[in-house]
């Protein structure tokens, strides 16, 4: 709001017990300022025209107001000059400020410190909160892609700020998407933290993908002419009262600010960031088989890894599972060995899926595999609760070898009729698998067993 007109001459002026119907406040050149010094209460109907100013100099207590157009509501001309309703000390309390009680237009903290502005617009309170002396704003139910909000005198206003419409498709990457419920004038030269409230009309829910954690502050910088991330955290207790929740709550940045900064500020959605931070992926040839590896060094609501293979980049068959750790900032390492690729060309590639279902895919890495020999397949190496022997009808015997050389699995009924051999308590460390097929064939096959 930089048109304020700032050569008013205020003159003060007592007025005790405030209760006007349907009284209108025209100043032009100088503003008329209420001087209370006990709590006093306004009962709307009450509008301060444009480059006037009306001045708290005591605690406000809204209070529904009797018959007339704006019951409850203290109404600031917004076009230029805008009227403004001054509180002259952030130690004032505001009571009373509801949907139907409320400032619709601007105010301003004349003084230092933490104040919440009880503003709003279209039958909505919406407040917002700030700390840094003389910060001005309103808040403007509406889209900001029109940026066209009601007057209450009638009709419509022009576009305001005079600079928008605000196309909240024009963001940085890192945003979702941005508010088009709602946004906030908010303006001053002095350093401050900045609180934004919501509530059910605000779709928060939408913005965030019912994720509450993605939501934050954003403001829209006239020098890029687009939506900018501000960083802010949630408030745990919000200044609406209660917990915050995806129906009702608060937002405040985590570092000052200048409101001057940005045009106007609302809420918006931060782009879900990927459940993994995925450092390598890798495929190797082990035989006849295909080994895959991979590593994170971040791992945040994460379900698990599909394995996926293609022979063409675009058909894709799921052959394969791993659990992921869920919550980690340590580098994990993982394993997975496909014991049947394709002659040819083997395409992999992993799909990293959330808690929520949400997913990405990993680049893709290809394996070229010439004419497949006869040999037996053993997989998943590394091996946690059992190993799988590929073709386990051609298995006459087998033999698990410790490290020092002892037998530790060789009963043929532990094998089933897939091929599948439980390890047991078996303790991780690298064996030996000696397998004796029905040919006369023997095979030694490193195992890694990683519990």
């Amino acid at each position: 709001m930089k048109e304020l007109n700032q050569n008013s001459i205020p003159i003060p002026f007592k007025w005790k017990g405030v209760r006007s119907y349907n009284i209108v406040i025209r100043i032009v050149f100088m503003a008329f300022v209420i001087d209370v010094h006990a709590q006093e209460g306004t009962q709307g109907n009450t509008t301060i025209f444009s480059g006037a100013q009306m001045t708290f100099f005591g605690d406000h207590n809204f209070t529904t107001g009797g018959g007339g157009t704006m019951p409850g509501i203290i109404n600031t001309e917004r076009t230029v000059q805008y009227g403004v309703l001054n509180y002259s000390s952030a130690s004032l309390t505001v009571t009373g400020a509801d949907d139907a009680n409320h400032v619709d237009g601007y105010v301003r903290n004349l003084g230092a410190g933490y104040f919440l502005y009880p503003v709003g617009d279209n039958g909505s309170y919406r407040p917002f909160g700030a700390d840094g002396a003389g910060t001005t704003g309103a808040y403007f139910g509406v889209d900001p892609n029109s940026a066209v909000t009601s007057n209450l005198g009638g009709g419509n206003y022009p576009i305001l700020p005079t600079s928008g419409p605000f196309p909240t498709a024009d963001k940085q990457a890192d945003i979702h998407a941005v508010s088009t419920a709602e946004y906030w004038d908010i303006d001053g030269s002095n350093p401050s933290a900045i609180t934004l409230s919501w509530n059910s009309g605000s779709a928060v829910d939408a913005l965030t993908n019912n994720k509450l954690e993605l939501l934050t502050i954003v403001g829209w910088n006239p020098s890029t002419s687009q939506w900018e991330e501000i960083p802010s955290s949630k408030d745990d207790v919000s200044v609406l009262g209660g917990s915050s929740d995806l129906t009702a709550g608060s937002i405040s940045t985590t570092a000052n600010i200048t409101p001057d900064t940005y045009t106007i500020y609302t809420l918006a959605g931060k782009v879900d960031p990927l459940p993994v931070t995925l450092v390598t992926f890798e495929a190797t040839k082990e035989h006849e088989a295909a080994q895959l590896t991979w590593s994170t060094t971040s791992e945040s609501n994460s379900s698990h890894f599909d394995i996926e293979r293609s022979q063409n980049g675009i058909d894709w068959s799921l052959i394969g599972q791993m659990d992921a750790y869920g919550e980690s900032t340590a580098l994990r390492n993982y394993a997975f060995t496909d014991p049947s690729p394709f002659s040819g060309e083997n395409l992999y590639r992993l799909k990293m899926v959330d808690l929520d279902d949400t997913f990405a895919y990993s680049r893709i890495r290809s394996l070229y595999f010439e004419g497949r020999t006869n040999e037996l397949a053993v997989y998943p190496n590394p091996a946690q609760e059992y190993v799988t022997l590929q073709n386990p009808e051609q298995v006459l015997s087998y033999r698990l070898i410790g490290p020092n050389g002892q037998a530790l699995l060789s009963d043929p009924k532990m094998l089933d009729t897939q091929g599948k051999l439980l390890l047991g308590k078996i303790t991780p460390g690298m064996y030996v698998l000696k397998i004796q097929r029905k040919g006369g064939l023997t095979e030694h096959h490193k195992l890694v067993i990683d519990k």
